[in-house]
């Protein structure tokens, strides 16, 4: 029922902000100077990210989607992306960051005791079963609704966004950014390197 109601809203939202826009895609928390978007039941601003974006060709400054990508299919990512490329300003941003593949295996292969990673021990603090090594494989594959999106690590993700257009792909520190607006909005930073962020340039 929210859904017609948060479209009308994010209509306004769009209507309102200065441009170039800040665009966050699958936000929970309203960010001064940014349009925080999302999907879920009670989204106060309704967007389907893999869909047209209502927005003019280079349009947008940043764009920011924190544990995203991964809840949605291939064909799906690549929609998002896409219209990511087609809004952006040129020289505009993009970091996405999701779950690391490639370092949950790593950690899976070097016998990371999982009750003393940092990872393992993230996935116990929010109720998950964390007992062997392969659950540390598992929990970013077979939760969250991961199973039904797609998985990434740095290259594929890197594969992702120059199929789309962009350059300058770069991996960076949780947390940290040299462009300013994307500096420190990272919500997963406690979980031991489980977690990329990529940056990318239109």
């Amino acid at each position: 029922m929210n859904t017609p109601v948060a479209k009308l809203r994010l209509g306004r939202a769009l209507a309102q902000a200065p441009r170039p826009l800040r665009l966050e895609i699958g936000g929970l928390v309203a960010r001064e100077g940014w349009v925080v978007t999302n999907v879920n039941a009670v989204a106060r601003n309704y967007l389907d990210a893999t869909r047209r974006w209502p927005l003019d060709d280079d349009s947008v400054e940043v764009v920011y989607a924190d544990n995203v990508i991964e809840h949605i299919d291939l064909e799906a990512g690549r929609a998002l992306l896409a219209e990511a490329a087609r809004c952006l300003q040129p020289g505009g941003v993009i970091r996405l960051v999701t779950p690391d593949i490639r370092a949950h295996v790593d950690m899976y292969l070097n016998g990371d005791d999982p009750a003393n990673s940092a990872a393992g021990r993230h996935y116990r603090s929010i109720g998950l079963t964390v007992e062997h090594p392969i659950d540390l494989v598992r929990i970013p594959i077979g939760s969250f609704g991961h199973h039904v999106g797609y998985v990434y690590d740095y290259e594929t993700l890197a594969a992702e966004l120059t199929r789309a257009g962009f350059s300058n792909v770069v991996r960076c520190e949780l947390g940290e950014s040299p462009h300013p607006a994307l500096h420190g909005l990272d919500n997963s930073t406690r979980e031991g390197g489980a977690q990329i962020a990529v940056e990318a340039v239109r």
